[in-house]
C-alpha cells in the first residue's frame, strides 16, 4: 500500500478545491492511504512514500487527473 500525504494551503480556497478533487480521484483506489494536511502558505504538494510531486507547475495549479496518474505510478521506477 502506499501512503499518499497531500501538503495543501490552509487558507487557498483554489488549492483546497483542487486538493478534494484529487482526494475523489484517487478514494476508489484501495492500494492508496491518503491522508490530507496543512502546508505553508500556497504549499501543493504530494508526497508519495517520501517521494514529493509538485502539484503546481510554477503558479498554476496542475490538474487533479493528472496527478492521480502520476501518484498512482510514483514509485514503479523504483520497483524495477
Amino acid at each position: 500500500m502506499k501512503n499518499v500525504t497531500i501538503h495543501r494551503c490552509p487558507v487557498c480556497d483554489n488549492i483546497k478545491a483542487q486538493t478534494d478533487q484529487l482526494v475523489a480521484n484517487l478514494k476508489s483506489d484501495q492500494s492508496l492511504n491518503v491522508n490530507v494536511v496543512d502546508g505553508a502558505r500556497g504549499e501543493f504538494t504530494i508526497e508519495v512514500d517520501g517521494n514529493r510531486i509538485d502539484g503546481k507547475s510554477g503558479d498554476s495549479l496542475r490538474d487533479a487527473s493528472e496527478l492521480a496518474s502520476e501518484i498512482r505510478g510514483a514509485g514503479a521506477a523504483q520497483a524495477r
